[in-house]
């Protein structure tokens, strides 16, 4: 590993020898604000983590959208999520796959933002935006881990944006339960009343128990520094750059 920390640690945007944004992007970001937010004490903040939580990128989320048959022309590939916070195992079944404990306290899902908006749908569902393509892989986890969302002290899903597009209302239509909730009806519907009782039982009682923030870099990077100060200088340092290049 360490020719590797030694590349990193030479690397000269202004004198590069690859891309600034292999470095400074919103994957890295996210993984910087996990790793500096897990050993904070748990308190009332988006990030908190419980105890015993962990958190891991690139998780892959399972969906009930998953193909029937070979050329499904609804089926939608698992969601690849930037961030989870939780109690989880990864890769029990295949590498990268994502599951709940049998008794989580907390789950929750981040996804990170610097220069783009929510994607606005998945090929075979133009309509079914990124938010509520996340939160019904959420319901679906849950599903398939037999809980009750309700039996969580922490169900979120939440945006980590630039304070200036969550101000100009980038994400705001997407991140509400109303717009949420219609999407996934109408990717219900398509398979013509095969998923009604999964939407009934399984995504509505999740729908009802999430938590929706759109949360700036800013503010939590805010958070951070009022228990380390300088990682919060670095924190910021680096997030300054990720605009920079993207």
């Amino acid at each position: 590993m360490n020719i590797l920390t030694d590349l990193l640690a030479a690397y000269d945007p202004e004198f590069p020898h690859f891309r600034p944004t292999e470095i400074y992007n919103e994957s890295w970001l996210v993984k910087l604000i996990m790793s500096q937010a897990s050993p904070i004490p748990a308190e009332d903040h988006p990030l908190s983590f419980l105890p015993g939580s962990s958190w891991y990128s690139e998780a892959l989320l399972p969906t009930i959208f998953k193909a029937r048959k070979q050329g499904d022309p609804l089926a939608e590939s698992r969601t690849n999520a930037d961030g989870v916070i939780g109690h989880f195992r990864i890769g029990h079944k295949a590498k990268g796959d994502f599951e709940l404990l049998e008794t989580p306290r907390q789950f929750m899902i981040v996804e990170a933002k610097v220069g783009a908006p929510l994607s606005k749908g998945t090929i075979n569902a133009p309509h079914f935006d990124q938010a509520a393509r996340n939160v019904a892989c959420m319901a679906e986890c849950l599903a398939l881990a037999n809980l009750n969302p309700a039996s969580l002290e922490r169900l979120d899903f939440i945006v980590l944006a630039p304070a200036k597009a969550i101000g100009k209302g980038t994400f705001a239509e997407k991140m509400t339960k109303t717009s949420i909730r219609s999407k996934t009806e109408r990717r219900v519907a398509a398979y013509q009343g095969d998923l009604d009782c999964w939407f009934k039982e399984k995504f509505l009682p999740a729908l009802e128990r999430v938590q929706l923030h759109s949360l700036s870099w800013e503010d939590s990077i805010d958070w951070i520094r009022a228990h380390n100060p300088q990682a919060a200088d670095q924190l910021d340092d680096f997030y300054q750059l990720c605009l920079k290049y993207n």
